[in-house]
C-alpha cells in the first residue's frame, strides 16, 4: 500500500544534495494538496544556488504545475543561463498560450543561448 509522504520531509529529499534520496523523492511518491504548488515556489524563491533552484523548476514542471506559470516566466529573467534553460523546459513541458508565448519570445530574444 502506498502512502502519501509528508510535505516536509519530501521537500527535504527534493532539495537533497544525495542523488539516491534526489531520485527517489522526485520519481517517488508525492505529496498531494493544495498546498504542494505554493510551497514549491516558496521554496524555489528562497534557494540561493542554482542546483536547488533548477531541481525544483524541474519539478513544477515536471507536475504540469499550471499555477507556477506566472513564476516560471520570471525565471526567463534570472541571472544564471543553468535556471533560465530549466525554466524554459518547465514551460514548454506545462504548456499553455502563455507559457508557449513566452518561451517563444524568450528564444527570440535569446537566439545565442540555442546554437
Amino acid at each position: 500500500m502506498s502512502t502519501t509522504p509528508d510535505l516536509d520531509m519530501w521537500i527535504h529529499g527534493i532539495k537533497s544534495r544525495e542523488p539516491l534520496i534526489f531520485e527517489a523523492a522526485f520519481h517517488g511518491p508525492r505529496p498531494t494538496g493544495p498546498e504542494v504548488v505554493p510551497r514549491l515556489l516558496a521554496e524555489m524563491q528562497r534557494a540561493t544556488d542554482t542546483y536547488t533552484r533548477g531541481k525544483l523548476i524541474e519539478l513544477l514542471g515536471g507536475i504540469g504545475a499550471t499555477d507556477a506559470v506566472p513564476k516560471l516566466v520570471g525565471e526567463l529573467s534570472h541571472s544564471d543561463q543553468d535556471v533560465r534553460q530549466w525554466a524554459v523546459t518547465a514551460l514548454r513541458t506545462i504548456g499553455g498560450d502563455v507559457a508557449i508565448r513566452a518561451v517563444e519570445q524568450y528564444e527570440r530574444e535569446h537566439h545565442e543561448e540555442f546554437v
